[in-house]
């Protein structure tokens, strides 16, 4: 994807213009370093937050974790190298953190999956994340 590619996918996810079957994984990290390119790491997992839940809603689907979502973007910012362009960054985020099992390494399915991990931030109980 090139940088106005990116934007067009966040710009698609904000306005719920494409099917939740159609935002995979890969799109996810996209917007996700998009959104810490131009945010510190609190406002970009808000808005991140905020636009997964109003997708979410306008879907009518369920699905929203909080713990899911605020692993992917610290692990996104972990690896985040702002001296290249957006599009590189999101090439190189992609290819490192491409696997969306990686989760587990660090949770179980229920830990993952429970009420609380859903509202709010719950620690991993596989492994401590490094």
């Amino acid at each position: 994807m090139n940088d106005s590619e990116i934007l067009t996918l966040v710009h698609r996810l904000e306005h719920c213009q494409f099917a939740p079957s159609d935002f995979h994984h890969r799109d996810h990290l996209a917007v996700t370093v998009a959104y810490l390119y131009s945010a510190d790491f609190e406002t970009a997992l808000s808005r991140l937050r905020e636009s997964l839940m109003r997708f979410i809603s306008f879907h009518g689907v369920m699905g929203y974790n909080e713990t899911l979502t605020r692993f992917w973007v610290e692990q996104v910012a972990k690896r985040l190298d702002r001296k290249l362009c957006l599009e590189h960054s999101v090439r190189q985020i992609q290819a490192q953190l491409g696997d969306k099992n990686l989760i587990f390494a660090y949770y179980t399915k229920e830990r993952l999956n429970s009420a609380e991990a859903k509202q709010r931030w719950v620690e991993p109980d596989l492994a401590p994340i490094a």
